[in-house]
């Protein structure tokens, strides 16, 4: 049960202050002729549906219902936790039974995917979103539908999840075994396939316009792809045989950012919706505007995001910690 507890605690309390604010604070930080409408429609969502961020269950709702609508994130998450048992159990006890549940866990992802993809003739995400520009009318009804049946509901998500159940497992089972580390063919191999399916994962589809079947071809498959690409990563990283790769992401001057990052992430929309609302004229675009504002948006959202860690996440956890130590003992 703790198990479930855990979780809970760690990431509900900060979630609750973070929901709080933008729905009784947020309207009163920005300004400007749009704002007003910007703000009216934050807190009539918060009111009727802040029982499903809470359970957990914001994902399962109309997109016009939802308060912070980027948190369908934590709601996937919290899904895919409670049920991860399931495989640790069964890896555990009986390997082959687990490869086997999990095997049929993807081919019904998978499936899913495919079927609702072709069923309502999606787009794909926005790995081609420059073809769609040219009606932007159309283009945001089709990113809407696709968000809303496809993008944010854990029947379409699950199979990264259980791509990182695996891995984990594999270098449990590794470590016990005392395996050698690889060679540099298999190494070099790695490198060029996992590069290779990540980056056409990622820009795959660009400028391109994909019929319904290879694009729910494309939908059923990608996240996995990508998965299995991060997977290999972490792998050799672990392995010791990640070189120059492994440096970076061991780098110690990010593991306090590391620790900000759930506060950042439930934060940075917030700060976007306030600037964005905010302007009074035409933004024109350009790659030093896209630059200077990808850079503000940042040290802004880690900047709250360290206030907020500082006033209400850290103390649940110590909080949490010491009455785990307490009933421990």
């Amino acid at each position: 049960m703790y198990f479930y507890i855990h979780r809970y605690i760690r990431l509900t309390p900060v979630y609750m202050i973070v929901v709080a604010f933008y729905s009784t604070l947020n309207k009163y930080l920005g300004s400007g002729p749009i704002w007003p409408d910007a703000a009216a429609n934050t807190d009539p969502n918060c009111d009727v549906s802040l029982w499903r961020n809470l359970l957990y269950f914001s994902n399962f709702q109309p997109d016009i219902q939802k308060c912070m609508a980027w948190t369908w994130y934590l709601a996937n998450d919290m899904q895919f936790y409670i049920i991860s048992p399931l495989f640790l159990v069964t890896l555990w006890r009986w390997p082959k039974i687990g490869y086997s549940v999990m095997a049929s866990f993807l081919c019904i992802t998978y499936i899913t995917s495919f079927v609702i993809t072709y069923k309502y003739n999606l787009v794909t995400g926005l790995s081609n979103v420059a073809s769609k520009f040219s009606d932007i009318n159309q283009f945001f009804s089709q990113w809407s539908e696709y968000f809303s049946k496809f993008y944010i509901k854990p029947y379409t998500r699950f199979d990264p999840y259980l791509i990182g159940i695996a891995l984990a497992y594999f270098l449990f089972r590794r470590k016990q075994s005392n395996a050698e580390k690889l060679n540099l063919i298999t190494l070099s191999g790695g490198w060029a396939i996992a590069s290779g399916v990540t980056f056409t994962c990622l820009f795959g589809l660009y400028h391109q316009n994909p019929s319904t079947v290879a694009a729910s071809f494309y939908n059923a498959l990608n996240r996995s792809g990508f998965a299995c690409g991060l997977a290999w990563v972490i792998f050799v990283c672990i392995n010791d045989q990640g070189g120059v790769v492994n440096s970076i992401l061991s780098w110690k001057l990010l593991i306090p950012f590391s620790r900000l990052t759930f506060c950042a992430y439930l934060l940075h929309p917030i700060i976007e919706i306030v600037y964005f609302n905010s302007v009074r004229r035409l933004i024109e675009f350009s790659h030093t505007i896209l630059i200077i504002h990808y850079l503000g948006f940042l040290i802004f959202s880690y900047a709250a995001a360290f206030v907020t860690s500082l006033l209400f996440e850290s103390p649940v956890i110590r909080l949490e910690r010491l009455i785990r130590n307490k009933f421990s003992s």
